[in-house]
């Protein structure tokens, strides 16, 4: 048996001695001396990056438009998505859109053991966007049809495109948020999750992730020890050809304090799993920059600064606060 080990990049398994990762595509160590720099992101190999944008070491482009995206609500909402540190592309997709005072936010993150995780988290949270931008009718019923129409939109793609979709057909996770005035609406599917941070005190988390842990804990586990297992976070529900049955699940409320409501990707919450050790950071990131936008900048440099094994989303949109 050929001895493996874990790609840096992707944890992916590979042959030892391999050159590059056959998963992420990425350059290994072999032993062989890579010159480690600054210049290309995806590799560290130092002044390399043609003009082409393309990197002369690990093949890879330098980097690509969904790298880092940010949208600046104005105050009104912020959010940043950004390819983390390990990751080769950005898998994780977002949609906010203002109207005055009120906000719609999607945050959708691709299953990265699918083909074309990135078109399918673009998808969803393009779909959901438009539709609840069209919505008029109550808040959770809103979000609850936008997410089965996003995941319709995602299932098309198995028939479209390259015929290898039809085989392990695009997916991903989607959660949705509306603000209108003091009212916050939300929806979900997967482990994307939506938060409360009220002024004062720990985070609220709005969403139950849809995950083999929280599934075994319902059922009696011992919720260390199911979290503690390999399969903790592998999701139970999706968007995708092979979902079956989209069933999102909403909730609404009233925020009767001032707060702001965070909408993110499993690339910061991993970090930040404690309600209170969530809520400080935030509250934080407000405090020590300038709005909202430079707020979730500062939380996606975080997740960064931990490891940055995953694509990170974070959404913030301040509900209530005395100066609205």
């Amino acid at each position: 048996m050929i001895a493996q080990e874990d790609c840096p990049s992707c944890a992916d398994e590979r042959a030892a001695g391999a050159a590059f990762c056959e998963n992420c595509g990425k350059a290994l160590a072999t032993g062989a001396g890579l010159a480690i720099g600054k210049d290309c992101p995806s590799c560290g190999a130092a002044g390399v990056v043609g003009d082409d944008g393309y990197c002369g070491n690990c093949g890879l482009l330098a980097a690509r438009p969904r790298d880092h995206v940010e949208a600046d609500g104005g105050g009104v909402a912020a959010a940043v998505t950004d390819r983390g540190l390990r990751h080769h592309r950005n898998e994780d997709a977002m949609w906010l859109a203002t109207r005055g005072a009120d906000v719609d936010v999607v945050v959708c993150d691709g299953v990265s053991s699918s083909f074309d995780p990135d078109v399918a988290s673009e998808t969803a949270a393009e779909a959901a966007g438009k539709a609840l931008t069209l919505a008029a009718t109550e808040l959770a019923e809103s979000i609850g049809a936008a997410i089965v129409g996003a995941g319709s939109a995602v299932a098309v793609l198995a028939t479209a495109g390259d015929p290898r979709r039809a085989t392990s057909n695009p997916a991903c996770t989607i959660v949705a948020a509306c603000v209108r005035g003091t009212e916050v609406g939300y929806g979900w599917v997967g482990d994307s999750r939506a938060y409360w941070v009220p002024a004062a005190g720990p985070a609220v988390q709005l969403t139950e992730d849809d995950s083999w842990a929280t599934h075994a804990i319902a059922l009696g586990a011992d919720p260390q020890a199911a979290m503690n297992d390999p399969k903790a976070h592998a999701i139970t529900a999706w968007l995708g050809a092979d979902a079956g049955t989209v069933a999102p699940r909403t909730g609404t409320f009233y925020a009767e304090v001032p707060g702001h409501l965070v909408l993110c990707s499993d690339g910061l919450w991993n970090y930040l799993t404690e309600p209170a050790v969530f809520a400080h950071t935030v509250r934080s990131a407000l405090r020590d920059t300038d709005g909202l936008l430079a707020a979730a900048r500062s939380l996606v440099g975080i997740a960064n600064a931990a490891g940055g094994a995953d694509n990170i989303t974070v959404a913030l949109v301040p509900v209530n606060t005395r100066d609205s």
